[in-house]
């Protein structure tokens, strides 16, 4: 199948991000379902679709419909809909393929592997996109669509995608996270978190060339305790930031000192 009409259930981040990639793509957005009446009039005048606040009031016009809610809400949704041979997909990198199954439709995971924020237009072209389908017709129609936003469209199983997401999470929010720790040392200290961006920016521009075993640095890695007891000395007044210094160091310490 050729999918050209699509409703979206939820108007958050990756619902509203999807939602305007495809209509530049020239689908047609159908409806757009919130809980919120306000949230989905707003994504829904964006995109040119009919704004809803019920999921009895969703239509059987679509090709695809899309859950793009938090992963606890998913099969609650699904549960409430009732959409006969169509496709229904979520977008969730935590929740499996089996809360959408119905012997009703056809079900599937449309993955984007991204951060994603409403108000910043991000490039499709290079985020993965991660597929899972319940037969290989509803595969091959959530490829052919994936492959009209993304050029990295990949065939992920409901427990690969997990741990995708378990990778994401050290990779992008603990990393955001150690950001934040980063800035607030910084202002207690009079100090602008941008001195930091141009250390940030070289630090993941290396991760196109080199992995990150190879691209690690620190003191910590060199196994230079000196520089760490002094660090540790610094942060004896902020104690949570001193404890996960200090864990971490000796995770890196002993991660590198086993690998040479």
């Amino acid at each position: 199948m050729n999918i050209q009409k699509i409703t979206l259930i939820g108007s958050g981040r990756v619902a509203t991000q999807l939602g305007l990639k495809l209509a530049a793509k020239h689908k047609k957005i159908v409806q757009v379902y919130s809980r919120h009446p306000e949230a989905a009039r707003q994504l829904a005048a964006r995109l040119g679709a009919e704004a809803i606040d019920d999921l009895s009031r969703i239509n059987g016009d679509s090709d695809l419909y899309i859950i793009s809610v938090v992963d606890d809400a998913v099969a609650k949704v699904a549960a409430k809909l009732s959409l006969a041979g169509k496709i229904v997909v979520h977008t969730s990198g935590s929740v499996p393929i089996q809360v959408l199954q119905n012997a009703n439709w056809k079900s599937g995971v449309f993955y984007p592997l991204q951060t994603f924020a409403k108000d910043k237009n991000v490039d499709f072209k290079n985020i993965p996109i991660c597929i899972e389908a319940s037969d290989k017709e509803t595969e091959t129609s959530l490829t052919m669509l994936a492959r009209e936003l993304s050029e990295d469209v990949r065939m992920v199983n409901s427990e690969q995608r997990m741990m995708i997401h378990v990778a994401a999470v050290f990779a992008n929010n603990f990393t955001n996270f150690m950001y934040l720790m980063s800035q607030e040392l910084l202002e207690k200290s009079g100090l602008s978190f941008d001195i930091l961006l141009p250390l940030i920016r070289e630090t993941t521009d290396k991760l196109n060339h080199i992995l990150p075993r190879e691209a690690q640095t620190g003191p910590a890695a060199r196994g230079d305790e000196e520089v760490i007891q002094k660090h540790l000395k610094i942060l004896e007044e902020h104690e949570g930031k001193k404890i996960i210094y200090q864990h971490i160091s000796e995770y890196i310490l002993n991660y590198y000192k086993n690998k040479n």
